[in-house]
C-alpha cells in the first residue's frame, strides 16, 4: 500500500468519518440514516444479510428485525465495540475489511454497503467480493453522497472517488449486477437558513478551505443547521419516513438529490 493509502487507512479504523452514536447531528443527517436504512430494510425480509462498514451500528436493530439472519462487520474496533455494547451478543459482529470478506461463496442473499463506497481504495475489490459471496440472484445494496448535488463538498481528503447515478450503475453493471438507482433528501427546496449560507459554502470549497475535522465540522453545522441533536444509538424505534425513495434514470446525473441508493441484483 502506498504511503497516502496508508495514511488513508489509519483514517478509516477510527470513528470520525461515521455517524457515531451520540454525536452531535443536524436532523438532515438523522433524516438520511433513517430513509436509507428503511431502503436497504425493504430488502431484506427473511434473508440472510451482510452489513459492511456498519460504523457503531445504527441501523443493525431495523435491519435484524426484518432479516432471517444478520451479520455485520467493520474495519475499526472502536466502532464493533460500541455497537457490541447496544445489541449484546444478538448480531454476529466480526472485524473485517470491505475489500476482502470472511464469508463464504453464494453464501447471502443480501450485502449492504452505506456512505462508505468512496473511502475504499478499491471498490471494484468491494463489488467483486459481493459478487462471490451473493446467492444468484442477491442484492448488493449501495448507497453514497450525491457528487451530482449542487451541496455536494467534493474536497472531502478521504475519497477516493466521488459517485453519482452514473458512477455507481456503472460500477455495479461492470461487475455482473443488473443496478437501479433511487434518490433521497431532495435539496430542491432548502430551508432560509441553508440559502444564505449557499455562496459562503461554494466559495470554501472552491478555496479549499471546508472543515476536515469533527470538532470544525460541527461549529459549521451548528452554524448552518441551528441546534444539533445526538446521532441515535439505534433507529430502530424511530417513526418510519414519510418520504419514499424517488426513482432515478442510471444513464444521466441527478443535480436535486443529496444521496443516491443504488439496488443491484446478482445475475
Amino acid at each position: 500500500m502506498a504511503v497516502a493509502d496508508a495514511e488513508k487507512a489509519r483514517h478509516l479504523i477510527g470513528p470520525p468519518i461515521t455517524d457515531v452514536a451520540g454525536e452531535p447531528a443536524d436532523q438532515t443527517q438523522i433524516d438520511r440514516l433513517v430513509e436509507r436504512y428503511h431502503w436497504t430494510a425493504s430488502h431484506c425480509a427473511d434473508r440472510d444479510v451482510l452489513e459492511v462498514a456498519c460504523g457503531t451500528g445504527q441501523g443493525l436493530g431495523l435491519l435484524r428485525s426484518r432479516a432471517h439472519r444478520l451479520f455485520a462487520c467493520d474495519l475499526s474496533p472502536e466502532n464493533l465495540a460500541v455497537a457490541r455494547r447496544m445489541y449484546g451478543r444478538g448480531i454476529a459482529l466480526v472485524q473485517a475489511d470491505a475489500q476482502t470478506l470472511p464469508f463464504a461463496d453464494a453464501s447471502l442473499d443480501v450485502v449492504v454497503l452505506l456512505e462508505a463506497i468512496y473511502f475504499l481504495p478499491s471498490a471494484e475489490a468491494f463489488i467483486a467480493e459481493a459478487r462471490r459471496i451473493l446467492r444468484r440472484g442477491g442484492w448488493c445494496l449501495v448507497s453514497a453522497v450525491n457528487k451530482d448535488c449542487p451541496d455536494f463538498n467534493p474536497t472531502h481528503s478521504l475519497y477516493y472517488r466521488c459517485y453519482g447515478v452514473v458512477e455507481l450503475a456503472q460500477a455495479l453493471g461492470e461487475h455482473g449486477f443488473v443496478p437501479e438507482c433511487h434518490g433521497i433528501i431532495p435539496m430542491d427546496n432548502p430551508s432560509m437558513r441553508r440559502r444564505a449560507f449557499k455562496p459562503l459554502k461554494r466559495l470554501a470549497v472552491k478555496m479549499h478551505l471546508m472543515p476536515e475535522s469533527i470538532r470544525a465540522r460541527r461549529l459549521l453545522k451548528r452554524i448552518v443547521f441551528g441546534r444539533l441533536r445526538p446521532m441515535p444509538g439505534d433507529i430502530a424505534g424511530l417513526p418510519a419516513p414519510r418520504r419514499v425513495p424517488v426513482a432515478l434514470g442510471i444513464d444521466k446525473p441527478d443535480g436535486i438529490h443529496q444521496v443516491v441508493l443504488c439496488a443491484a441484483r446478482r445475475l
